[in-house]
C-alpha cells in the first residue's frame, strides 16, 4: 500500500513538473514571438474571463477580439456615414449581417457600380445581433433604401445567447446583443447590461455591475456555464487548459443540439417573428426589405429557409436563400474557413441583383 501511494505521489510530482516546464516554455515562446501556433493551441482552453482579461491588458496579442463588433461602435459609425452622405439621396443598400452577407453585396456592387452600400456586421453574427442592429439603426435609413437582414444558419442556436463570449468558447469575442422571446404577437427584447467595449473594460472597477452582469448571463444566456467561466485560477496550468478546452467545447455543442431540438428556446417562432417585423418596419418607412438566408455547410444546422418560408411567402417578402442556388452539402463551393468561394458568391450576387428594382 505504501509503495502504491509512493508511486502515485511521484507520478503526480512528475506531472506537475512537466506542467510547470510547459508553462515556462509557453511564456518564453509568447514573449519572444515564437511558436505562435503552439501558444494559441494552449490558449484556446483558457477560461473566458481569463481570455478577456489577457486581451484587455495586452491589446496587441495575436487573435485579440476584445474590440470587435460592439453594436455601439457600429451604430456610431453608421450615424457618421449617414451624416456624411446627407447630400446624396440615392437609395442605399443598408445590410445587417456578417461576412457572408458582406461578400455577396460586395460582389453585387462590383457588378453594378452605381449601387451604394453600407454594411453593419459581426463575425458569425447570430440573428439577434443582426435584427437588433436593424432596429437600432432606424434613424440612419431613408425612404427608398434597400434593407437587408442576414440570417446565418450556423449561428441560429446563439439566439439564446447574450454574447459571442458564451457560445464561441475558443475565441470568445465579448461583443453583446439582446435575446428575444415571444410575447403576445410580437417579441420581448432582453437587453444585455454591457453594450460597449468601454463598459466591458470598466467592469473590473465596478464589482456591483460585475456581479449583476454575471447574474444576467447565468439567468438569460443558455450557454453560460461554470465549465467555461469558472475556476480562472486553473488557467495557470497548460494541462488543465487542455482539459477545459475539451469540456468547454463539449458543453457548447451539447447546448446547441438541445436548442436545435426545440429544448429551452423557441428559435423557430422567434425567427419567423423577426422576419415579419423586419419587413413590416421597413415597409412602413418606404424601404425595400430583403431577407438573406445563408445556409452554411454543416448538415446539423437549422434549415432556415424551411423555418421562415411560411412568413416569407404569406407576406410576400423578397428573399435570397443560398440553399436554393447552391447545395450547401457540395464541399466544392466552400473555402477551408467555411465561407463560400468567390464563384459561388458571384452566383448569389446575381440573384440578389434580380431582387433590386
Amino acid at each position: 500500500m505504501k509503495k502504491t501511494a509512493l508511486i502515485i505521489g511521484l507520478t503526480l510530482v512528475f506531472l506537475a513538473l512537466i506542467d510547470l516546464s510547459v508553462h515556462a516554455v509557453l511564456r518564453h515562446a509568447e514573449a519572444s514571438g515564437r511558436l505562435g501556433s503552439l501558444v494559441a493551441f494552449f490558449e484556446y482552453g483558457r477560461s473566458v474571463p481569463g481570455k478577456l482579461a489577457r486581451w484587455q491588458d495586452n491589446p496587441t496579442l495575436r487573435g485579440n477580439l476584445f474590440d470587435v463588433s460592439w453594436r455601439s461602435a457600429i451604430l456610431d459609425e453608421s450615424v457618421s456615414k449617414f451624416a456624411d452622405g446627407s447630400a446624396d439621396n440615392s437609395p442605399t443598400i443598408r445590410s445587417y449581417g456578417m461576412s457572408f452577407v458582406n461578400n455577396i453585396i460586395k460582389r453585387a456592387v462590383e457588378k453594378r457600380p452605381g449601387l451604394i452600400s453600407d454594411s453593419h456586421a459581426g463575425p458569425g453574427a447570430p440573428p439577434n445581433f443582426t435584427y437588433a442592429l436593424f432596429q437600432d439603426d432606424r434613424q440612419n435609413r431613408r425612404p427608398g433604401d434597400i434593407v437587408v437582414l442576414g440570417i446565418l444558419s450556423s449561428s441560429v442556436p446563439a439566439m439564446a445567447a447574450l454574447s459571442n463570449r458564451t457560445w464561441v468558447f475558443e475565441q470568445p469575442a465579448p461583443f453583446t446583443y439582446p435575446v428575444y422571446w415571444p410575447e403576445g404577437e410580437g417579441l420581448r427584447r432582453v437587453e444585455p447590461l454591457i453594450n460597449s467595449a468601454d463598459a466591458q473594460r470598466a467592469l473590473s472597477d465596478n464589482p456591483t455591475l460585475q456581479a449583476a452582469w454575471r447574474d444576467q448571463l447565468a439567468s438569460e444566456d443558455l450557454f453560460h456555464a461554470y465549465s467555461t467561466f469558472g475556476g480562472r485560477a486553473l488557467d495557470a496550468s497548460p494541462f488543465l487548459r487542455l482539459v477545459r478546452r475539451s469540456v468547454g467545447t463539449s458543453h457548447v455543442a451539447k447546448t446547441e443540439a438541445e436548442i436545435l431540438a426545440g429544448t429551452h428556446y423557441p428559435y423557430d417562432t422567434v425567427l419567423r417573428r423577426m422576419v415579419s417585423e423586419f419587413a413590416r418596419t421597413a415597409r412602413e418607412e418606404d424601404q425595400i426589405p430583403i431577407v438573406m438566408l445563408i445556409q452554411s455547410r454543416d448538415p446539423r444546422d437549422a434549415d432556415i429557409l424551411a423555418i421562415t418560408r411560411p412568413v416569407l411567402e404569406a407576406e410576400n417578402i423578397a428573399y435570397l436563400a443560398t440553399a436554393e442556388h447552391f447545395d450547401p452539402r457540395d464541399a466544392s463551393g466552400f473555402l477551408p474557413d467555411g465561407h463560400y468561394r468567390p464563384r459561388v458568391d458571384d452566383l448569389f450576387a446575381d440573384r440578389f441583383l434580380d431582387l433590386i428594382p
